[in-house]
């Protein structure tokens, strides 16, 4: 999801090393203007800070149901994301 994200923001000319200002510059730039559903903001967050407790957490493990539930919104986060990049190409 992460790099998507910044395949979006290179066609805005705007980048960012770090996923806390893709995730910021996604909302401000495409949730906020109408271009992706709030839910796409959600599900980028969700994945983070899942991303987040999985790698920092010693005792955090991912059930089953959140792997599937972030996969399944990913894949709907993904094409989003393309169809919204062959329109501009």
């Amino acid at each position: 999801m992460f790099f998507a994200v910044l395949a979006l923001l290179v066609q805005g000319k705007k980048e960012t090393s770090k996923h806390s200002g893709a995730i910021a510059l996604f909302d401000k730039d495409f949730v906020k203007q109408d271009i992706f559903k709030k839910d796409y903001s959600r599900w980028l967050h969700d994945a983070f800070d899942l991303r987040q407790r999985s790698d920092y957490a010693a005792e955090y493990h991912v059930s089953r149901e959140e792997a599937e539930k972030t996969l399944k919104n990913s894949e709907v986060f993904v094409a989003g994301i393309n169809k919204v990049l062959s329109k501009e190409m």
